[in-house]
């Protein structure tokens, strides 16, 4: 018979999806039929397995890949920082990823990071991503361990208790060893050996810091004290301090003009009124001392305030006081280490934070009667 050119029978036609079905199914078929002797059911098994499991790793890869992409639903490009505590295992670290939609799911995450070996790289952080990256990308940075960083602002003035209280709001530091390092004079002598101070008041120079969290109590205050002996040799380079004054005593006394002045141009002009009664014997009578005392800023002192007994009281006690009373800024420094000579002796506050200067008592009495004379005609 001659041949003849004709399609194939359509039941003879095999797609080829069904073919490699029909092979898994008959690789598993033979698992239940009677075998030779030589031949096990699991040899005859073996390629429906092997491919079982080729499908299952494919998948799985398949799965894990789709899983790490970035959730373009959830991710938001300016909201795309991320904070990793100490101490987060892969599966916390996943969650955080998940629910910034920094990664779709967060047990695909998971999957990868085990079945790469890279479970234990990961590190705490602050970690930010921009509106387009890889997962490579992401997870070459959160490998890097950016540590989180805090900014702090200290203003001039405040107290170290103040300070403290400041830090342990932000969670840098516990309060309370914080406090006690102040007070702790070794500690304190290794940091500024040539203050000897008997407290850290006065030598937290105020100014903004940046902190890693997870820093010590006693590195914060090595950035502190470090930053203030930085400072203290700027305004003193080039500058003859008055004589017969410590560093720690020029310190106090500029904690105490810190503590008086609020116009810059001013300070100069405290420091040498302050001077001048002390030359002199002459109580120095500051407020900023008696607040001090009280251990609270008082809007208005009362006359009771004043008869604290206290060696940081002013009014009843001759001379600086024991220590600091706050941490003053630079031009409190430069101010008491070139004071401006002058024969002021009493100087007073007005309601807009500048002062009035006299020369004696009586034209002090004299300028606050007018003011007064002056704020009621106006009421």
């Amino acid at each position: 018979m001659g041949k003849h050119n004709t399609l194939p029978h359509p039941n003879n036609r095999v797609l080829p999806g069904l073919k490699f079905i029909r092979f898994l199914f008959q690789s598993i078929s033979r698992l239940f039929r009677p075998v030779r002797r030589d031949r096990s059911r699991f040899q005859l098994a073996l390629p429906a397995l092997f491919c079982c499991g080729l499908i299952f790793l494919v998948g799985q890869a398949v799965w894990i890949y789709n899983g790490v992409q970035i959730n373009r639903k959830v991710y938001n490009p300016q909201q795309s920082t991320i904070d990793i505590p100490l101490g987060s295992s892969v599966f916390q670290i996943g969650s955080l990823l998940e629910e910034k939609g920094l990664i779709k799911n967060k047990r695909s995450f998971v999957w990868y990071l085990y079945l790469t070996g890279q479970q234990n790289s990961l590190k705490a952080g602050h970690y930010k991503f921009g509106p387009e990256f890889s997962f490579r990308y992401l997870l070459r940075e959160l490998k890097t361990g950016r540590p989180i960083i805090y900014r702090v602002t200290v203003p001039e003035g405040y107290t170290m208790a103040e300070i403290g209280r400041l830090l342990s709001n932000k969670g840098l530091v516990d309060e309370e060893r914080f406090q006690e390092l102040l007070h702790d004079r070794v500690f304190l002598r290794s940091q500024l050996v040539e203050f000897a101070p008997v407290s850290g008041e006065g030598f937290l120079f105020p100014d903004t810091y940046e902190f890693a969290k997870g820093a010590t109590e006693e590195e914060i205050l090595s950035v502190f004290f470090q930053r203030f002996r930085q400072v203290w040799a700027e305004v003193t380079k080039d500058v003859q301090p008055p004589l017969g004054f410590s560093p720690v005593e020029l310190v106090t006394l500029a904690s105490i003009v810190e503590g008086e002045a609020k116009v810059e141009a001013e300070r100069p002009i405290i420091a040498g009124i302050f001077y001048n009664r002390l030359k002199r014997g002459q109580l120095l009578q500051s407020c900023a001392t008696v607040q001090y005392a009280l251990g609270e800023r008082k809007p208005r002192l009362l006359y009771r305030d004043l008869q604290i007994d206290s060696p940081y009281n002013t009014y009843l006690y001759q001379g600086l006081p024991p220590t600091p009373i706050g941490n003053p800024g630079r031009a409190s420094l430069q101010a008491v280490l070139s004071p401006a000579e002058t024969d002021y002796l009493y100087f007073f506050a007005k309601p807009d934070g500048t002062h009035v200067f006299s020369r004696t008592y009586r034209e002090h009495l004299r300028a606050q009667n007018q003011l007064a004379q002056t704020a009621a005609g106006q009421n």
